[in-house]
């Protein structure tokens, strides 16, 4: 089992505080290594809710239709055809690391806790059919 495997395991899908230091790099290998799907939202320079659905839009790589709202980031979330997700049952599931998570928290905290909504209720969605959703916060700094 991989260290990110057993992070996984651990945490289970849902939104979580992950103090990790391990590198972007390493991260990604290993969720590819188990079948996940990894998105890596950078939020060292996001201020506010704009800013973080721009974020959004560029690492998951939302289709042009994305309308830059929550109920458009929550839609885009449930979906992901894009990426692809992992198939039901294939043991794969959908990781997303947030960088910084902490610099868009104190930033816009209303926000922020609305986006943490949004990730869960995704998890939710997922977890209905069968892949598991987890985001990892990395509050950075």
């Amino acid at each position: 089992m991989t260290a990110l495997a057993h992070v996984l395991g651990e945490f289970g899908p849902g939104v979580h505080v992950w103090n990790s230091e391990r590198p972007a790099s390493d991260i990604s290998a290993e969720a590819e290594e188990i079948a996940w799907r990894c998105v890596f939202v950078d939020c060292s320079r996001v201020r506010d809710k704009a800013q973080f659905l721009e974020e959004c839009e560029r690492s998951y790589r939302f289709p042009a239709y994305f309308g830059h709202n929550w109920d458009a980031l929550a839609d885009c979330l449930a979906d992901l055809q894009w990426l692809p997700p992992p198939e039901p049952g294939s043991g794969g599931g959908i990781l997303t690391v947030v960088e910084d998570s902490n610099t868009f928290a104190f930033a816009d905290l209303d926000a922020y806790s609305i986006a943490l909504e949004v990730w869960e209720e995704a998890a939710e969605a997922w977890r209905r059919i069968g892949v598991p959703f987890t985001v990892l916060l990395r509050p950075g700094e």
